[in-house]
């Protein structure tokens, strides 16, 4: 199955990251199984991004952060997993209105 990528807008709120499926040509759906995500933010971000797994997602409880304004910020990977999915619907990010996240994903 061929890669995918998207661009997800944040709004300021705990949003899943399987809001920005309906942007992905070919996409199956806020379901479709994962093998390998990677995260990074837009070089224009100027506001820390954090992922995590529920919609509680803040600067204090995340899974991990994007900061856009470190020089050695690199991408952030979530797999890959052999054995097992994961899905867009099980992460959740937050970050200022208008921040952009980008994620490649490597479907199952």
């Amino acid at each position: 199955m061929a890669l995918r990528h998207f661009d997800l807008t944040l709004t300021g709120v705990a949003q899943r990251l399987s809001t920005a499926i309906p942007a992905v040509a070919g996409a199956a759906g806020p379901d479709e199984a994962y093998k390998q995500l990677i995260f990074s933010s837009a070089p224009g971000n100027a506001a820390v991004i954090y992922v995590g797994a529920t919609s509680s997602v803040s600067s204090t409880s995340h899974g991990f952060s994007l900061d856009p304004t470190q020089a050695t910020q690199q991408p952030v990977s979530v797999g890959p997993f052999e054995t097992g999915p994961v899905k867009l619907s099980e992460i959740w990010v937050l970050g200022t209105n208008n921040e952009i996240l980008h994620v490649l994903g490597v479907p199952f």
